[in-house]
C-alpha cells in the first residue's frame, strides 16, 4: 500500500478489536479481488481500518484509506466532474482527521476524546467511503472493446446520479466533521451526539430506516369548482396527455386569477383520470410553502401520511421518494411559483426527483413561466387565456340572479378574467344592484374586487396581483409605465426606457422578461406589421397597477424622456397627457406637452389653460391650440364656441399668410354646421355663408401655382359639406348651384363607390383643381373601370378545351 509516513500507523498500534465482529464493514474477498488499481488499494486500506480498534492510531488508518480513495479519480472514465466534488470533500475530511489526531496526541487524552459517539460517527464514515468506492469503480472500464465503452457511456446518466448522491453524503459528513473535530475538546464531547445523528441521516438508503410512514391507498383531493365553464379545450388537452402518455408531466401556466386551479381540479376529477388512478389523485396547494423542505412536509401530509419526528429534509425527501416509487398515481402541485421563487435550486431538484418516478404523473400550476426545465410531456399546454364572453356570463348567472347591461359591462371591464368575474358576481348578488357595483367599479377599480375581508389570492384580485409583484420594485415600475396605456406599449420602447431611466438595479429589458415569466404581461404582433410586438396587460391588472404602482415621480421622469424624443414615442403621448392630468402633482407638466402637441388631447380645460400659457409664445402655436380647442368643443356639440375658436385660428393664420393652416381652419369651421344640422339641413340659416366658405376652402387647397395639393379625404370633407348644403337647398325648394360629386344622379340618392371616387380624384387632380362637374367625374370613373377590365382580361390565361 502506497502511503506517506504521516498517514501510516504502525502494525503494533493498529489493533483488531477482539470483542467486536471481525470487521465493521462486510467486505467480501470476492469484492476485493474484483477491484483493480487505486480502488483495490483503497478498499484494502478501508478494510484494515474497519477491523482496527477505534483509538488514536486508528485515525492514521482511516486517513490512509482516504488517501488511497482520492487516487481513484485518476482512473475514472465517466462522470469525472461529479467525481471531483467527492474527492475534494474526501481531501478536506482527511486534513481534519490529521489535525484532530495531532491534537489528540498533544493533549495526552486521546483515548478519552474518542468516546462511543465519535466512534459511531467514524463507523458511519467508513460506510460512506465504501459506498463511494463501489460507485466510482462502476465509472471505470478496463475492457478495450468498443461495445463495453458504449455501454458505459449509455449508463452515464444513471452513474452520474449515483456519484452525485455519494458526493452529497461525503459533503454532509465533511460539514459535520468540520464542526465536530475543530471545536474545543470539552465542547466536542457535548456535541458528538448531534453530529452522529446528522451522519446517520447521510448513510446509504439500504441502512436507513424509513422516515415516512406508509402512504395510504386514498390520497387527499380537494373538491372541484362546481361553477366551471368555457375550459373544455384546456381540460381535454391535459387529460389527453395524462391518460395517453402516462406518466405525464403537465404544466398549467397563466396569470393570477385566470383559473389555473379550477382547471387542474377539473382534470383530476375527469372520468378518464379517475379510471386510470382511482383514489391515488392528490392535490396540494404550495401557497403556504416557501422552501423545498416545506413542500416535502406538505406533500407527505397531502398524501395522508406522517413524518417521523426530528427528520431532516434530505432524509424526509429520500424516504418520500422511496415510498412513492412503489405507488401509481397523480400529484398536482398548485401555485408552484411560491416555493420555486423562494428556494429555487432545492425546489427544482425536488421536482426533478418527483418527475423521475416511473408510475406517478405530475400536474403543476404556476403563474411563473420559467418552471424547471424537466422533460414536460409534449405538446405543452398553451398559456391559459381569459374566459370567452359566453363562459364569463354563464359563470355570472350561476352566482348572481341579476343579469342586465351593467352585468355585461362589468364582465367586459375586467377582460373576462375568471377571478374578477366571480368576485364581482358575488358582490352584485349581495348588493342586488349591478348599477351600484358598476358605479363602485368606476371609482374603486380592483380594490373592490374581493370577497369580504379576506386578503387571499383566491378571494381578492389585488392580493393575487400583489403576490406576483412583491419585492420587485423595478419590474413594478415598468409595469406601471405599460399600464398607463389601455392599448399597451410597443416592445421597442423598452430600449428607450433603459437609456432614459438609469437609476435602477435591474434593466427594463430584464424586467420585461420577468413580467412575461410571471404572466403579468403578454405580447401580440401588430396585424399589419408582425415585426412590431405590443406589450399588453389584462384590465384588472392594469387598473390595480395604475392605482398603486405609478408614482408622480415616475410619471414626471417618463415625461422628460418622452419629450426629449417625441417622434419616437408617437401615440404614447396621447395616453400620457390624460393620465397625468388626473393627478394633481402632474398637471403642471401636462400643459407644456399640450402646447408642443395640441392634437394629443381633447380636454377643453387643458387646452384652455394651454392657450392662456401660450399668449406670449409665437402665433403659430396659438393658432394650433385654438384649432384643437375648436375640435374639442365640436366633439361635445358646443358648436357656437367651436366656431368662435376656429375663427380665432383663422384670424391668426390670415395674419401669418399660412394657406395650409387656413385650409384646415375653414374646413373645420364648415364641418361644425354639418355636425349641428345633419338630417335637418333646412333649419340651418347659414347655408349661403357655408357655401361661400366652401368656395374659399377650394381655393386655399391649391398651391401657389394653382394645383390642388390636398388628399382625397380632405376633398371628401368639402364634398360632403357641399352635399349638406345641397340637401338644405332642396328641402327649401332652392336650386342646387354646385354638385358634390359624391352621387351619380340628380337627386343625390345613388352614392358613388368611395374607392372609385378616390381613384377619380387622383386622376382629375392631375388635370385641374376641384370642384369638378359631375360629368367629368362619371367619365373619369368609367374610363378607369374599362382600363381595369382590360388589364384583368390580359392577365387571365386562355381556356383549354
Amino acid at each position: 500500500m502506497s502511503t506517506g509516513a504521516a498517514d501510516t500507523a504502525d502494525a503494533s498500534d493498529v489493533r483488531v478489536d477482539p470483542t467486536a465482529r471481525t470487521s465493521r464493514l462486510d467486505i467480501s474477498e470476492e469484492v476485493v479481488e474484483k477491484m483493480k488499481g487505486a480502488a483495490k488499494l483503497a478498499i484494502v486500506a478501508l478494510s484494515i481500518a474497519a477491523q482496527a480498534t477505534q483509538n488514536v492510531p486508528y485515525l492514521g488508518a482511516i486517513s490512509t484509506a482516504l488517501t488511497e480513495f482520492m487516487k481513484i479519480q485518476d482512473e475514472v472514465d465517466q462522470c469525472e466532474d461529479e467525481c471531483k466534488a467527492a474527492m475534494g470533500d474526501a481531501e478536506g475530511m482527511n486534513k481534519l482527521i490529521k489535525k484532530f489526531r495531532r491534537k489528540c496526541n498533544e493533549s495526552g487524552k486521546g483515548e478519552g476524546l474518542l468516546n462511543e459517539s465519535l466512534r459511531e460517527a467514524f463507523a458511519e464514515l467508513e460506510e460512506i467511503v465504501l459506498e463511494c468506492i463501489l460507485t466510482l469503480e462502476k465509472c471505470k472500464v478496463e475492457s478495450t472493446r468498443k461495445r463495453d465503452r458504449v455501454r458505459l457511456y449509455l449508463k452515464r446518466s444513471e452513474l452520474a446520479k449515483s456519484v452525485k448522491e455519494c458526493s452529497s453524503k461525503m459533503t454532509k459528513a465533511l460539514q459535520q466533521f468540520n464542526t465536530t473535530l475543530q471545536v474545543d475538546q470539552v465542547i466536542i464531547l457535548e456535541e458528538i451526539r448531534l453530529t452522529v445523528n446528522e451522519l446517520r441521516e447521510a448513510r446509504s438508503s439500504s441502512a436507513q430506516q424509513l422516515a415516512v410512514s406508509v402512504i395510504p391507498s386514498v390520497w387527499r383531493l380537494r373538491s372541484a369548482n362546481p361553477i366551471f365553464y368555457g375550459r373544455e379545450s384546456e381540460v381535454e388537452a391535459a387529460v389527453d396527455l395524462i391518460v395517453n402518455k402516462a406518466p405525464a408531466r403537465v404544466a398549467i401556466l397563466g396569470p393570477g386569477g385566470i383559473g389555473k386551479t379550477s382547471i387542474a381540479l377539473a382534470v383530476l376529477y375527469h372520468e378518464s383520470v379517475k379510471r386510470l388512478y382511482g383514489d391515488r389523485r392528490c392535490f396540494m396547494s404550495c401557497e403556504a410553502t416557501t422552501t423545498a423542505d416545506a413542500v416535502v412536509r406538505a406533500l407527505v401530509d397531502a398524501l395522508g401520511s406522517t413524518l417521523a419526528s426530528n427528520v431532516s429534509f434530505e432524509s424526509a425527501r429520500h424516504s418520500l421518494m422511496q415510498s412513492l416509487a412503489k405507488e401509481s398515481g397523480i400529484i398536482c402541485l398548485d401555485n408552484f411559483e411560491t416555493p420555486l421563487d423562494a428556494d429555487k435550486r432545492a425546489v427544482e431538484e425536488l421536482l426533478h426527483d418527483i418527475s423521475a418516478l416511473s408510475s406517478v404523473a405530475l400536474l403543476v400550476t404556476s403563474r411563473d413561466k420559467s418552471i424547471p426545465a424537466l422533460k414536460w410531456t409534449p405538446p405543452r399546454l398553451e398559456h391559459i387565456k381569459p374566459f370567452s364572453r359566453e363562459a364569463a356570463l354563464a359563470t355570472w348567472d350561476d352566482i348572481c340572479d341579476v343579469h342586465d347591461e351593467y352585468a355585461e359591462k362589468l364582465v367586459e371591464a375586467v377582460d373576462c378574467m375568471p377571478l374578477a368575474v366571480t368576485l364581482l358576481a358575488r358582490l352584485a348578488s349581495i348588493e342586488q344592484s349591478t348599477k351600484l357595483v358598476w358605479d363602485r367599479w368606476e371609482t374603486e377599480r380592483t380594490d373592490m374586487i374581493r370577497d369580504g375581508d379576506q386578503d387571499d389570492r383566491l378571494y381578492s384580485v389585488a392580493a393575487s396581483i400583489e403576490l406576483s409583484l412583491f419585492n420587485r420594485v423595478d419590474a413594478a415600475a415598468l409595469l406601471g409605465i405599460i399600464c398607463m396605456s389601455p392599448t399597451g406599449l410597443r416592445d421597442d420602447r423598452i430600449t428607450l426606457l433603459d437609456k432614459g431611466l438609469k437609476d435602477r438595479r435591474e434593466s427594463f429589458t430584464s424586467c420585461l422578461t420577468l413580467l412575461k415569466r410571471l404572466s403579468l404581461v403578454y405580447t401580440e404582433a401588430l396585424p399589419w406589421n408582425v415585426q412590431i410586438q405590443i406589450i399588453r396587460v389584462l384590465s384588472p391588472i392594469r387598473h390595480h397597477v395604475q392605482q398603486h404602482y405609478v408614482s408622480d415621480e415616475l410619471f414626471l421622469k417618463l415625461t422628460d424622456i418622452v419629450m426629449q424624443d417625441p417622434d419616437e414615442w408617437g401615440m404614447f403621448l396621447y395616453v400620457m397627457v390624460p393620465f397625468g392630468w388626473k393627478r394633481p402633482g402632474c398637471r403642471e407638466r401636462c400643459i407644456p406637452m399640450v402646447i408642443s402637441f395640441p392634437e394629443i388631447t381633447s380636454n377643453i380645460e387643458m387646452l384652455s389653460q394651454a392657450i392662456e400659457k401660450a399668449r406670449e409664445l409665437e402665433s403659430r402655436i396659438q393658432s394650433r391650440l385654438h384649432r384643437q380647442l375648436g375640435r374639442a368643443l365640436n366633439g361635445v356639440r358646443e358648436f357656437d364656441e367651436a366656431r368662435s375658436s376656429f375663427s380665432q385660428a383663422i384670424e391668426i393664420d390670415e395674419q401669418l399668410g399660412d394657406r395650409k393652416a387656413l385650409f384646415e381652419d375653414w374646413k373645420e369651421w364648415i364641418w361644425t354646421f354639418r355636425y349641428e344640422f345633419y338630417g335637418r339641413e333646412d333649419e340651418c340659416e347659414h347655408l349661403d355663408e357655408v357655401q361661400n366658405a366652401i368656395q374659399k376652402a377650394w381655393e386655399l387647397g391649391r398651391d401657389k401655382s394653382g394645383v390642388w395639393d390636398q388628399s382625397f379625404i380632405k376633398y371628401w370633407y368639402l364634398a360632403e359639406v357641399q352635399h349638406f348644403v345641397n340637401e338644405g337647398r332642396r328641402k327649401l325648394h332652392m336650386p342646387v348651384v354646385h354638385r358634390s360629386g359624391l352621387y351619380s344622379d340628380n337627386d343625390s340618392t345613388d352614392i358613388l363607390n368611395f374607392y372609385e371616387n378616390g381613384d377619380a380624384h387622383r386622376q382629375l387632380a392631375l388635370t385641374s383643381p376641384p370642384p369638378w362637374n359631375l360629368s367629368s367625374i362619371l367619365e373619369t370613373i368609367e374610363t378607369l373601370h374599362k382600363a381595369r377590365e382590360e388589364t384583368t382580361s390580359r392577365k387571365e390565361p386562355p381556356v383549354s378545351f
